[in-house]
């Protein structure tokens, strides 16, 4: 009963500490859907973005979608996270790096 009581009681806490978090707002979006990809970007207000486009490839006799992008954050750390990568036949091939401050 006690370890039910302690459960409830740090449940409660965390929901109490989520709310304090701020919601992000999306500053700037965009997008376009057309036969052969897509493509899309956007910015928030907690500094997350993210670009990515797409196109249909042939590998052999099949058809399939190549995607490259990147993405940013602010990690748990302060610092500003930048990863780009690519999807294809070859497989996910992401780089990620620090962003230096300005």
């Amino acid at each position: 009963m006690v370890a039910l009581k302690l459960f409830i009681f740090a449940l409660a806490a965390v929901v109490v500490a989520a709310d304090d978090k701020p919601v992000a707002e999306i500053i700037t979006e965009q997008s376009f859907v057309n036969p052969d990809g897509y493509n899309f970007d956007f910015k928030t207000s907690d500094g997350v973005s993210r670009h990515e486009e797409a196109g249909l490839i042939t590998v052999g006799d099949k058809v399939g979608i190549a995607v490259r992008g990147s993405y940013s954050y602010t990690g748990p750390d302060g610092e500003q996270y930048e990863v780009t990568f690519t999807a294809d036949d070859k497989g996910y091939k992401p780089q990620i790096r620090v962003v230096p401050s300005q």
